[in-house]
């Protein structure tokens, strides 16, 4: 699985960050790498600044595939792994050891109650797992645009 790159505008500079504003092109595949929504036709990244663009220049930025369905995979399936895995508690709980009278009631109430807890604890892990799928996106070209009124 290769890289793709995209070309974007640097639309702010913040400290050795640029964010970078890309709009759907007719060749996007609507894969979602970029984390871009199918009802989304622009976004804004943020991408270390290596090359030394300013506000207005246009930034050809690669997105690393691997990494990003990494970040995706995660974003997706721990949510459906811990729905499930309350639906199994609640189903043990009534079914199975009779803690509780309803099944579907509690299958449904600690199915919601896992997948809730399963975004608490990807905020939590957030910073650490940050670390490990940072370089997402990297800047592999600038064209500096000249600013009107400069030679």
């Amino acid at each position: 699985m290769s890289d793709i790159t995209e070309y974007g505008e640097v639309v702010n500079i913040t400290g050795d960050t640029a964010h970078v504003k890309f709009k759907r092109s007719s060749a996007c595949g609507r894969c979602r790498a970029c984390g871009m929504l199918s009802t989304q036709n622009e976004i804004v990244v943020q991408v270390e600044n290596i090359m030394g663009a300013k506000s207005g220049d246009y930034a050809a930025v690669s997105i690393r595939m691997p990494k990003a369905l990494r970040a995706s995979a995660l974003a997706y399936a721990f949510p459906l792994f811990m729905l499930l895995l309350g639906v199994l508690a609640g189903w043990l709980l009534s079914a199975v050891w009779g803690v509780f009278e309803n099944a579907d009631l509690s299958m449904a109430l600690f199915g919601l109650l896992f997948a809730a807890l399963s975004f608490f604890l990807l905020r939590l892990a957030a910073p650490s797992y940050n670390k490990t799928v940072s370089n997402v996106y990297k800047m592999v070209e600038v064209k500096h645009m000249k600013k009107t009124g400069e030679e």
